[in-house]
């Protein structure tokens, strides 16, 4: 998904992201999804960590993450957790990993080469044997053009979507919460399932299975 301009109070991300509205939004199924295609305690890679939504559940089900994201800002938020500050296509650890996350919908981003730099940098970073774990955005998540969606206290309502090419949208959504409003704008770029094989292959990876019904989450191997 695109890198996302907000607005509202508080500290914001390199790219324009509020760190409040960040903190209080809510994981959802993820914990449930990327726990159960792992190991018990795993040692697990979190691409684009944000401020540990995704973080904090996995440490408290027992997995060991490094979180890494580009923002100190939105890393500050994370506790129980190794962090590293960094762009993901930069990133070289030197270590290899049960299992590498790249959640958040990063495959959509519009810019092709960064999308491949940042398989690139997951294929590098599991281990032999490990999973890499990837999120993709679909096509259905974008109607219901003006219909409030509520998460417990969070409201989210899609204000406006603009169809750039058959693959590529334009969407602007809004969140409340305790009174505060934030606009997001997101370009989110759709990938089938041919064009992620190809990714997948290009990057020394294959495609093991999909990991939820709806096919937005897929589990991938490192090829030898």
């Amino acid at each position: 998904m695109s890198r996302q301009k907000g607005t509202g109070p508080g500290a914001f991300s390199p790219e324009g992201d509020p760190v409040e509205l960040y903190a209080i939004l809510r994981a959802g199924r993820t914990p449930q999804v990327v726990d159960a295609a792992l190991p018990r305690k795993a040692d697990v890679l979190e691409l684009g960590a944000g401020t540990g939504r995704l973080t904090h559940p996995l440490v408290a089900l027992g997995h060991q993450v490094v979180a890494v994201d580009h923002s100190a800002d939105m890393l500050a938020k994370i506790e129980g957790a190794e962090t590293v500050l960094a762009e993901i296509p930069d990133l070289h650890l030197g270590r290899t990993f049960d299992a590498v996350v790249l959640g958040s919908c990063l495959v959509n981003l519009p810019d092709a080469e960064v999308r491949y730099e940042m398989m690139a940098a997951a294929r590098r970073h599991v281990r032999p044997g490990g999973r890499v774990l990837i999120e993709r955005a679909l096509p259905e998540w974008f109607t219901g053009v003006g219909e409030p969606r509520v998460w417990d206290d969070i409201t989210a309502t899609l204000l406006k979507v603009e169809q750039l090419t058959p693959d590529l949208v334009r969407a602007l959504m809004e969140y409340c919460w305790q009174g505060r409003r934030w606009t997001h704008l997101q370009i989110v770029h759709f990938l089938g399932e041919a064009t992620l094989d190809d990714y997948l292959e290009a990057v020394g990876l294959r495609r093991d299975e999909w990991i939820t019904e709806d096919a937005s989450w897929l589990a991938a191997s490192p090829v030898n």
